[in-house]
């Protein structure tokens, strides 16, 4: 039996890790709905015999509970495999939660005291000198259908022409709302919308668009 932890997007490598080692401790994999990798998709292609999905958001989440169906759904669909796949209960409705939060209360505490020196700094008032800003969109449909290595092999590709930030910012986001057209890549300044990404067209986008300065796809019509 294969157990996957199942969480939505996480926004800072802490949380990323910080969900792989509670799978790891109960003997299951992590995997994301959406923005990170390795995606559900991926998690579900190197499974084998049934499946269990533990929904891991906290607070409850009927969006993440809809998606997981929907997205195991499609997975049968495009790969042609019926795996048995199940779900539990979501962490955050488990009783358990409860006792957890009690112990907290009844365990050790850290005053908080100091100055809130970092919070602000000089250099968080600057907006990078970049030419382009490129937004792909990690939702979880984009993310079903390849958004992950998508964002891998664009900043992979700008890496190996030393385009950092000054030259073509890179920002991950939620769902673009065009989300039969994804994977969505998203180019400005001009207003440039990439449909259907694969990892060849995002190299393609690094090297024709951002680096050569030739958009490649047509001018939106409004």
């Amino acid at each position: 039996m294969t157990v996957l932890l199942v969480a939505r997007s996480v926004t800072h490598h802490g949380g990323h890790d910080a969900i792989h080692r509670l799978a790891a401790t109960v003997g299951a994999r992590a995997c994301f709905l959406d923005g990170a990798d390795p995606s559900l998709h991926a998690a579900l292609d190197e499974a084998d015999g049934e499946v269990v999905l533990v929904p891991a958001h906290l607070p409850p989440d009927r969006y993440l509970d809809t998606w997981i169906r929907r997205a195991v759904a499609h997975w049968r669909e495009s790969r042609g495999r019926d795996l048995r796949v199940s779900v539990t209960t979501a962490l955050a409705a488990q009783p358990a939660l409860t006792d957890a939060v009690r112990e907290a209360l009844d365990g050790p505490r850290t005053e908080l005291t100091g100055n809130p020196g970092p919070f602000r700094s000089p250099a968080w008032s600057q907006i990078t000198r970049h030419r382009h800003q490129v937004l792909v969109c990690r939702g979880p449909r984009c993310t079903a259908y390849g958004a992950n290595e998508v964002a891998t092999a664009l900043s992979e590709r700008l890496g190996e022409h030393g385009l950092g930030d000054d030259d073509v910012l890179v920002t991950s986001t939620g769902c673009l709302f065009p989300c039969n057209l994804g994977p969505m890549v998203v180019v400005h300044p001009g207003d440039v919308w990439y449909e259907s990404v694969d990892p060849g067209k995002a190299v393609r986008i690094a090297d024709d668009h951002l680096r050569d300065g030739r958009p490649f796809a047509p001018p939106r019509k409004y």
